[in-house]
């Protein structure tokens, strides 16, 4: 058996890819050899560049995940993907959930968190079934299985809704030889959680966890060093949840 943490000949798919895990996820895939093809509303071919400097390829495309027709003409545009990661997510820093106002946060967390996932998989599964083979890794978070240290209740229903959507589709696409399983962070530096007060002292480790440190657990479920892991969550957050 060739080295199971290869992913040469392998096209992985980041989203959320412009900055922080989705970035670190697409550097550490490349590094293993994969060709990566970087997703972001914002862009990310500032991270396909890099990619490409250090001798990688890799190819970028800018998408609003929630709009499924989007998604279908990004997925018919990259051709066949052997491995999914879906990272892009948001989460608002807005206090007032009481407030009337707030639903429509709540609608955009969901259509984005949630929807968008789901518009990716029901996109690229089908290539994945016909050739027998894939991997696809969704990023939940610690929130999504303990309510989280500062998240809000839209980002916290969210994840839990990722969790409960790997175990689902894992039995759904295990059978043809797709693998569904995701990680499940805690408190990351990365610019979405930058400024926010973050409690150390809840984390055994005392420290918040780098991006890399996510990204390689990310690159783990899309190789075949994982090729026996089925509907897992990964729990990746210095010991603040222990199952």
């Amino acid at each position: 058996m060739k080295w199971a943490f290869d992913l040469t000949g392998r096209r992985v798919m980041i989203t959320g890819a412009g900055r922080g895990i989705g970035a670190a996820a697409a550097t550490v895939c490349a590094r293993l050899g994969a060709e990566v093809m970087v997703v972001d509303l914002a862009g990310a071919e500032e991270v396909a560049a890099s990619v490409r400097n250090e001798g990688g390829t890799a190819r970028s495309w800018r998408a609003d995940i929630s709009s499924r027709g989007e998604v279908d003409e990004l997925v018919a545009a990259a051709g066949a993907i052997d491995a999914l990661v879906l990272n892009a997510a948001i989460c608002p820093w807005d206090d007032d959930w009481l407030s009337r106002d707030w639903d429509a946060n709540f609608d955009r967390v969901m259509a984005v968190n949630v929807r968008g996932p789901i518009h990716f998989v029901r996109s690229v599964l089908p290539g994945m079934i016909e050739r027998g083979r894939g991997h696809i890794v969704l990023v939940g978070s610690l929130a999504g299985r303990t309510g989280g240290l500062i998240a809000g209740p839209h980002y916290v229903a969210s994840k839990g809704a990722v969790h409960a959507l790997v175990r689902w589709l894992a039995r759904q696409a295990g059978p043809h030889n797709v693998l569904v399983n995701g990680v499940a962070p805690a408190s990351i530096d990365t610019p979405m959680m930058r400024d926010r007060p973050v409690d150390l002292r809840r984390i055994p480790l005392g420290r918040m966890g780098r991006a890399e440190e996510i990204a390689w657990p990310i690159a783990f479920l899309c190789s075949d060093a994982a090729s026996f892991v089925c509907g897992a969550i990964l729990d990746v957050n210095g010991g603040v949840h222990m199952a």
